[in-house]
């Protein structure tokens, strides 16, 4: 049965006094929000509100030991869901006693803000500046989580929770929950289902590239939302719907057209990089996003229409918010948070007053945790903010499009939807976007000049295959005399500018096809010595990423194969040859790329990704088939060992003497050999030419006869030879 509390009702965990929160819209109930993978109860203490979330998936050890491997990332801004603890009969006996559904329940801090499934759902728009801001936050987040060798797992609209939209002094503007299927280095991956939403790529994902192609179609739609054609195509619960990954449909064509139109041709060339990718490992890096996003200075900030009504001063509601803000001036903060919460006990159902409130509410906790007036739960389990997870309803969201989401409006020109270039006296490195700032400046209009860029073709290149060239496409590009690449941490590097080029297209070459760089970096393309805005070349010194898929168990025959406490692994070679030196661990799913395909049968590799951190980074050789798991060598054929020499008889003819039998041997030395008749005294001696005759059978008698050696032992192949009268018999050595 569903764990169903009653508003107020106390649960007591660890010591200390919680109590259900009462649904801001829904009067009379407690607040719970259903969720995939269970519900989940909104709790009120004295230092503030928590998340208790009642899970049927997961009740054993390894839910336990997997909320203490996340305590490590809890300190990561937008990851405070990390912070749990998990309820069982063994810590918690009375409170199970009582509840037996809150068995393996999971006790998190609570994530203030609505989740971004709730604004495409009911269409709630976002100015330019609120996309940009948004859409750099969750690129950081995630290049973050990334870098750390960790994977969320299950990306979609429903786990993205956007706190900046009603505070916006946020530690984090964004935050992920639903953190159940975080895995990587140092986090175990649970036993769970595989996720299923329009945010997952059609070819099954391994290792960091699962939330890659989620991950950037979230980025894209935040990016896109500040449009309203794109807000008026998209799905109940995403833009895209499952049957348009990957294929040019009209929101396709339409999301790429807003994305070049508003924010130039970096993030409309990322969505055809997604598209063309055929397997997850394809999708770009998070990193990638860093050095295409926009600047903030770049969205043009149109605010949104405020229809929220205005607060009533004459309602009992109105008295306790004037009651509490009158308390909070005089220096009563603990008795004007009473005020508040009373205040949201009691708000109806379409008051927009709810987002106020509950800010207040926030203000409040937080001021008086700094101060020491309020008490604090045990430190084993360490708040740090009240912080929510799950979704908040239809009305706050009605609430947050007139409070929360119009924030910050600044009245600036609209920026003309192409790459405007900004002549600058000195060029720089172009670095890569910093972390998110607290506070957003106004953009100042910038002189266009003669030229813009809509595209790069190809957006990568490999560094290992010259001649390294590109193509420009855009307008006015006959009037660019110089051109290069530049990226922070290193020189720039000269462009060619190739024959044959137009109005339209520009053919570009590096000129030094020796540059050194590790991994994958993008560069800003810079034109006549001005950096254009979004448009990235990533040089890698790598031909392709590939997932390890040939370490199996089944292959121990080959010797490569070996198992630890971890599972199957095979070696690196520090050069291409069975008698070198072996080197780095490497297992199935861990991510490498591929240096060299040289000499043949061998990878030169780099290793990406892997369960031990400390390998990542790692190079060295390794079949192969290990990689691809193809044209893996065949098991050895089992060989029968050679049957030992013996005699192998004949019949020759039926010429002899039916009351004799004539016996020839050749091949082996028969000198004091004998041969008898079974079960007869008759005999005979083999002459030094291997013949002998033995007499006295009745004619044509069907008899048996037994050769020995010089020791008297029956000769293999000589034993029990059936005969007859008259034969003469013949034996070779072999």
């Amino acid at each position: 049965m569903p764990f169903q509390p009653a508003i107020d009702e106390q649960l007591e965990i660890d010591g200390v006094n919680y109590q259900v929160c009462a649904h801001p819209a829904l009067p009379g109930q407690a607040f719970i929000q259903e969720g995939q993978t269970g519900r989940v109860v909104q709790l009120r203490a004295t230092g503030g509100f928590v998340a208790l979330k009642v899970q049927t998936q997961i009740h054993d050890q390894a839910l336990i030991d997997h909320a203490q491997q996340l305590q490590s990332i809890s300190v990561i801004p937008g990851l405070q869901a990390a912070r749990r603890i998990i309820i069982t009969a063994a810590n918690q006996s009375t409170l199970v006693a009582k509840h037996p559904e809150l068995n393996y329940a999971i006790l998190m801090p609570w994530v203030y803000g609505p989740p971004w499934q709730e604004l495409i759902r009911h269409h709630r728009p976002l100015s330019p500046i609120q996309s940009l801001t948004l859409a750099r936050a969750l690129a950081h987040l995630l290049a973050e989580i990334e870098q750390r060798g960790l994977v969320h797992g299950d990306l979609q609209a429903a786990h993205v929770m956007l706190p900046g939209l009603i505070d916006p002094g946020a530690a984090a503007p964004v935050a992920l929950v639903d953190l159940e299927t975080m895995h990587g280095v140092g986090i175990h991956r649970l036993a769970l289902p595989a996720p299923a939403s329009p945010y997952q790529h059609p070819v099954a994902a391994q290792g960091l590239s699962i939330d890659r192609f989620g991950g950037a179609l979230l980025i894209l739609e935040l990016l896109g939302w500040c449009e309203e054609d794109v807000r008026a195509a998209a799905e109940p619960d995403s833009f895209f719907a499952t049957t348009d990954l990957l294929k040019p449909t009209e929101r396709y064509q339409l999301l790429h057209a807003a994305l070049a139109r508003r924010w130039g041709i970096g993030p409309a060339q990322m969505l055809e990089r997604l598209w063309q990718s055929d397997t997850p490992m394809k999708c770009p890096q998070f990193k990638d996003w860093l050095a295409i996003l926009p600047p903030l200075a770049m969205a043009a900030s149109e605010p949104l229409p405020t229809t929220a009504p205005a607060l009533l001063t004459i309602d009992p509601v109105g008295q306790l918010i004037d009651n509490a803000t009158r308390l909070h001036q005089q220096g009563q903060p603990a008795q004007a948070l009473h005020e508040y919460r009373s205040a949201l006990d009691q708000l109806p159902t379409t008051d927009s007053r709810t987002s106020v409130v509950m800010q207040k509410i926030d203000e409040l906790e937080r001021e008086l945790d700094r101060t020491g007036i309020a008490t604090t739960p045990p430190t084993g389990f360490n708040w740090v903010f009240p912080v929510m997870i799950g979704a908040v309803t239809v009305v706050f969201l009605l609430a947050l499009a007139a409070i929360g989401l119009n924030r910050v409006t600044m009245p600036t020109p609209t920026i003309e939807p192409v790459v405007t270039m900004v002549v600058v006296t000195s060029p720089t490195p172009a670095p890569l976007p910093t972390p998110m700032p607290t506070s957003i400046i106004s953009p100042s209009p910038s002189p266009a000049v003669s030229f813009t860029v809509d595209r790069i073709v190809p957006t990568e290149l490999f560094t290992g295959a010259p001649p390294l060239e590109f193509t420009v496409q855009g307008t006015g590009l006959s009037n660019v005399r110089a051109a290069a690449l530049r990226a922070a941490g290193y020189e720039p590097i000269a462009l060619t500018i190739l024959s044959g080029g137009s109005d339209t297209e520009l053919r570009l070459q590096i000129a030094d096809t020796s540059v050194s760089l590790t991994g994958a970096v993008p560069f800003t393309l810079e034109l006549n010595g001005m950096p254009v805005p979004g448009a990235a070349l990533t040089l890698r010194d790598f031909s392709s990423a590939r997932v390890v898929a040939g370490v199996r168990a089944e292959y121990r025959y080959t010797g490569r194969i070996a198992s630890d406490s971890n599972g199957t692994f095979t070696q690196l070679y520090a050069t291409p040859s069975f008698d070198s030196a072996l080197t780095a661990v490497i297992r199935n799913g861990d991510e490498v790329e591929i240096l060299s395909d040289q000499p043949v049968g061998w990878y030169r590799l780099r290793i990406r990704a892997s369960t031990d951190q400390s390998l990542i980074g790692q190079t060295g050789y390794l079949e192969r088939w290990l990689v691809d798991n193809t044209n893996v060598p065949p098991p050895p054929t089992p060989t029968t060992p050679p049957e030992p020499p013996r005699l192998r008889f004949v019949k020759l003819s039926e010429s002899e003497d039916p009351r004799c039998v004539a016996i020839q041997i050749r091949g082996i030395n028969t000198t004091d050999w004998q041969v008898s008749i079974d079960g007869l005294r008759l005999s005979g001696a083999f002459d030094s030419a291997g013949n002998t005759r033995i007499c006295g059978l009745r004619p044509r008698q069907e008899v048996t006869f037994t050769v020995r050696d010089e020791q008297g032992a029956p000769v293999r192949g000589g034993v029990g030879v059936p005969t007859r009268g008259s034969d003469v018999m013949f034996a070779e050595w072999r």
